[in-house]
């Protein structure tokens, strides 16, 4: 696309949006029937006079980009372009998700169910690509980040990421949406949008990023083990063992700290799976059996976040007895499950993934990508470390700590490396012996 070809689409994109504006005031001053009604135009979420200001203020940003490009004096940056371009396709997915929801499922919610909001968030979206694409391709590359700029990012895109997922599931939660469906969302976004960009932006090696058959086959072990199977077993979990706990007149609820906050409640859940998990993550490298099944989650040869779902149904099912299905059976409320799950997913992604990220001393904490790249490590006596699922304060208590600070993790995977990678062969490798060992 040419230099001069942007313009005209900035611009059709920016008399749309003026349009709007001029529209929903008019409705707002002196109705007409040609057009929607005033409450048609807006979710409500701010005032409108709040919101007049801020589309002006809107108006006037997009006025003064078209002018440079008009001018010729808009200097294309290749960085600014990446950012503005991971901005855009988040913006883009959540308002096409929106919309999609406006004519489905959410049609009468009141932030959900604003069509025309909607459709306009994906006019400025589109907006936001173009100009981003425009600095990305005629933008000089530049191989190396600022050093400056990539050591501040090492230590504050965990945190950031992680807080803008939890304040998108407050958000949705807030605005009526379903506690499920606001913690599937923010940990999309989390995980789908930010941290994808940051596998691409700020890489902790390059070598590590996948290819397309590895995304394919890692997108399958995440829907059906990682997704699909964990809620088959809570559908189970609650037609018997709950039926059968009442039954018997077991109260395991009465065990629980219901009246505490729900983030102390989702800080004890976390913990208490977490002690769980720990013995069971150890006793799957040193017990061959349970090997054998978690040797397919061993067997990726570079980390990045998708391949966090990499795991044998029999492996999966274990970890949910550990930690989800004690806490259905002690009644946690969804409040605090949901709230778990994004902390659980955010942070499992980020553990998984290919970002240079720094924690500094909440390595002595949190189960982070540092210390779990180790664990991933093809020499058993690095890898049978760092078990730790969310924190890491098990593996301290009980030995298994490891974070060397003068080195580098180096080969990654299992013995064998030819052990199958598709999914089928994957599902059947578990039942072969010494399928894990070198060869």
């Amino acid at each position: 696309m040419p230099r001069k070809s942007y313009l005209p689409w900035l611009f059709v994109l920016f008399v749309l949006f003026v349009l709007r504006v001029i529209a929903q005031l008019i409705q707002k001053l002196n109705s007409v029937s040609f057009l929607p009604p005033f409450e048609k135009w807006q979710s409500g979420a701010l005032s409108y006079w709040w919101l007049l200001f801020f589309q002006v203020l809107i108006i006037v940003v997009l006025g003064l980009t078209i002018r440079g490009f008009a001018r010729q004096s808009t200097v294309p940056n290749r960085k600014f372009g990446k950012w503005v371009i991971a901005f855009g396709f988040i913006y883009l997915i959540t308002m096409a998700f929106r919309l999609f929801a406006a004519v489905t499922f959410a049609a009468n919610h009141p932030w959900f169910g604003a069509k025309i909001p909607a459709f306009f968030h994906i006019v400025l979206a589109s907006f936001v690509l173009l100009v981003g694409h425009f600095h990305f391709k005629f933008g000089e590359k530049s191989e190396v980040m600022n050093a400056k700029i990539r050591g501040i990012l090492t230590w504050t895109v965990y945190p950031a990421v992680m807080l803008i997922s939890l304040l998108i599931y407050y958000f949705l939660a807030h605005y009526g949406v379903s506690l499920a469906l606001s913690s599937y969302l923010a940990a999309i976004v989390g995980g789908l949008g930010l941290i994808t960009y940051l596998e691409l932006m700020l890489p902790y090696r390059k070598e590590w990023l996948p290819n397309r058959n590895e995304v394919k086959t890692d997108f399958v072990f995440m829907m059906l083990v990682q997704v699909l199977l964990p809620y088959l077993l809570s559908i189970l979990a609650v037609s018997w063992l709950v039926d059968f706990i009442k039954n018997n007149n077991w109260n395991l609820p009465a065990l629980w700290p219901h009246q505490y906050p729900v983030w102390i409640q989702m800080l004890i859940m976390l913990f208490t799976a977490d002690f769980f998990r720990y013995w069971l993550h150890r006793a799957a490298h040193t017990w061959i059996p349970l090997w054998r099944f978690h040797a397919v989650h061993h067997s990726v040869q570079k980390l990045y976040w998708i391949n966090v779902g990499r795991f044998h149904p029999v492996d999966k099912s274990l970890q949910f007895l550990c930690d989800a299905l004690p806490f259905i059976l002690l009644g946690v409320s969804k409040e605090v499950l949901t709230l778990y799950f994004v902390v659980y997913s955010i942070k499992g992604f980020f553990q998984h993934s290919n970002v240079d990220v720094k924690l500094g001393w909440f390595n002595y904490i949190i189960s982070g990508p540092e210390l779990h790249r180790w664990h991933h490590s093809k020499k058993i006596r690095e890898s049978n470390t760092n078990y730790g699922n969310n924190i890491i304060v098990w593996d301290i208590l009980f030995g298994t700590f490891f974070f060397p600070k003068d080195k580098e993790v180096s080969e990654l995977g299992l013995l064998n490396r030819n052990y199958p990678m598709s999914f089928f062969k994957q599902m059947v490798a578990p039942f072969i012996k010494g399928s894990d060992k070198a060869k």
